[in-house]
């Protein structure tokens, strides 16, 4: 089993999820749509195969997690009376 690089941490490839990447033919480079998430490259590059998608790329995907933990509040307001 291959390992991937991910963020500060190895992970094993299966672990992995890809999107497609597809870009506008008349912009350079700019990004038309994003379709995700897909199990494996093949299932990924099949899905833009099979949609008739042109310049497009797949690669694997990385989900934005927050790197502070937010205080927990202090007190939880209590629901006004006569409101469900």
């Amino acid at each position: 089993m291959r390992l991937m690089r991910f963020g500060d941490r190895m992970m094993h490839e299966p672990d992995v999820l890809y999107a497609v990447v597809q870009f506008d033919s008349t912009a350079q480079r700019t990004v038309r749509r994003v379709v995700a998430p897909f199990p494996d490259r093949s299932s990924a590059a099949g899905f833009a195969a099979d949609n008739g998608m042109h310049d497009y790329t797949v690669g694997p995907m990385a989900f934005a997690v927050p790197t502070k933990v937010m205080p927990a509040r202090q007190h939880i307001p209590l629901p006004r009376s006569g409101s469900s």
